[in-house]
């Protein structure tokens, strides 16, 4: 299929058949697997997805010229495959992982300019998706691999690798795409059933709720130059601050800023400053 890409949607359609099979091959499909793929476009991911054992692939698709050209490319395939015209960001998930029976499976070339809700999006979904292999711009890669102290380690990096546990796969060249983009863009792996505490076998502190952690960690990193006594101001009273500092790990944390924690610090801070037991 020739599509002229879209400006407006983002659209940089991935062209070169070989990455098109270390894709699909990185998401290492199973029979019985059901996927998601967003933004299918041109087909040529999908192509390859359909010649895996997969049992159902549902592709979510806003460009309505593609919408029937897919349809007729893939209508050998039955109730095998399936598009949709519909935003991926306002779908229910849980609709998709229910009637599958199962956990879903993502996979997709991500537009850059939505690629943090996507993101998010999964994360929040980590109930009824499985995993999720993309393909991103190679400066979101990198984020999200990203060590502490450095200026590419902050709340994607957080919450990504504390929700699920985030692969580097490999780098996509600018020229594998058409248009071809101003960077170059890499494949990630995010397996969404191997969060923090399922992969290191920590157990979860009583009383530890995950979103309260997230909204935690989003507001240490709000400011990041301020040191996290400054940002906790307004996320815990006074009293816990002052809590914090009398304790000899407390008052060192308090002097830092969120950058230099390691999620299992981060875990540490979050518990002390909300008087839950600590590791």
């Amino acid at each position: 299929m020739q599509l002229a890409a879209r400006k407006s949607l983002g659209q940089h359609f991935l062209i070169d058949p070989a990455i098109h099979h270390r894709i699909v091959k990185a998401a290492a499909v199973k029979p019985g697997d059901s996927f998601i793929e967003i933004g299918p476009g041109t087909g040529l991911l999908t192509t390859a997805l359909l010649r895996t054992p997969l049992k159902q692939l549902t592709a979510f698709e806003l460009d309505e010229r593609a919408v029937p050209e897919l349809r007729t490319m893939f209508e050998g395939e039955g109730d095998r495959f399936v598009i949709v015209e519909e935003d991926f960001l306002q779908v229910d998930l849980a609709k998709y992982s229910a009637n599958a029976g199962e956990k879903i499976r993502v996979i997709g070339n991500i537009p850059y300019y939505i690629t943090s809700p996507i993101l998010f999006k999964l994360l929040e979904a980590r109930e009824v998706v499985k995993d999720a292999v993309l393909l991103v711009q190679l400066e979101v890669g990198e984020r999200l691999g990203a060590k502490p102290r450095t200026k590419e380690y902050g709340i994607p990096t957080v919450l990504a690798n504390f929700f699920g546990e985030v692969e580097f796969l490999f780098k996509v060249k600018a020229g594998s795409f058409r248009p071809a983009p101003k960077v170059d863009s890499a494949v990630v792996r995010i397996d969404l059933e191997r969060g923090y505490f399922a992969r290191t076998g920590i157990e979860r502190p009583q009383g530890f709720v995950d979103g309260n952690f997230q909204t935690f960690v989003r507001q240490l990193f709000r400011m990041r130059r301020k040191t996290i006594r400054n940002n906790l101001k307004g996320l815990v009273s006074t009293e816990a601050i002052e809590g914090l500092g009398a304790q000899a790990v407390g008052a060192i944390y308090l002097k830092q800023r969120a950058e230099e924690l390691t999620i299992p610090e981060l875990i540490d801070l979050f518990s002390l400053s909300h008087g839950l037991p600590t590791a």
